[in-house]
């Protein structure tokens, strides 16, 4: 089976299956309830949708690998040849729903002429550069626990969501428990993404920032490598 006939199966399947339409659901309805004000700032908003699109793709991703049971993902296994093209289709799928909801939380506010100032070029790069990172975070997020052999589904999700919660307060945690500091390090760093969207619509971006963009490049890098991993030691 070709890489692009697997696609067009898992994304129908996906479809028909209409597990896609609560997160979809729940991450359309807090763009509207977000932007129902006029005049609003431009970077903390899109660090809400950023935030709601990193819960909102964990889930999509935990639905989109929950698709088939155990018998069903042998049999495309023997299609695909190779175990990680059903990893790398899977990825695939949750990048297109990433991409479509980007887009829309990225264009409705512009449309609807929701924001107080105008838009730069800095505005939009560091929009697609939180949506996308954080995004892929929540991919990664989703695609552990869903290969996760440590933990039922049942408990897999609950995991998930501890994870979800402690990385979006890592900073508060770190400064109550310098304990755990180091600890925090194995969550996403969803705050060293954020930050930069929380200090104003103006914005300089120095060499801490690009430290912070090469930290999050590194995680996901690394998230990947892991999660690969995990997964071939569960299907071997």
């Amino acid at each position: 089976m070709k890489l692009s006939s697997y696609l067009n199966y898992q994304l129908k399947s996906y479809i028909r299956s209409y597990r896609f339409i609560p997160p979809v659901t729940v991450f359309l309805g807090w763009v509207f309830i977000l932007y129902a004000y006029k005049h609003v700032p431009i970077l903390s908003s899109y660090a809400v949708s950023s935030i709601v699109l990193y819960l909102m793709m964990t889930w999509i991703a935990m639905s989109v690998f929950s698709l088939e049971d155990d018998s069903e993902k042998h049999i495309l296994f023997s299609h695909l040849g190779q175990k990680t093209k059903f990893l790398f289709g899977k990825w695939l799928i949750c990048l297109i729903w990433l991409a479509a909801l980007f887009l829309f939380a990225e264009l409705f506010p512009i449309v609807t002429n929701s924001f107080k100032g105008e838009m730069t070029g800095v505005h939009l790069g560091l929009s697609f550069y939180s949506h996308l990172a954080i995004g892929i975070y929540g991919i990664l997020v989703g695609t552990f626990f869903a290969v996760a052999t440590f933990a039922s589904r049942r408990y897999a999700w609950l995991a998930a969501m501890l994870v979800l919660m402690v990385s979006l307060a890592s900073e508060s945690l770190a400064e109550a428990l310098p304990l755990v500091k180091w600890i925090l390090w194995l969550f996403p760093p969803v705050v060293k993404v954020i930050a930069w969207l929380g200090e104003g619509d103006v914005v300089h971006l120095e060499g801490a920032f690009w430290n912070d963009a090469l930290i999050s490049i590194a995680y996901i890098i690394i998230g990947a490598i892991v999660v690969m991993w995990s997964f071939k030691r569960k299907e071997q």
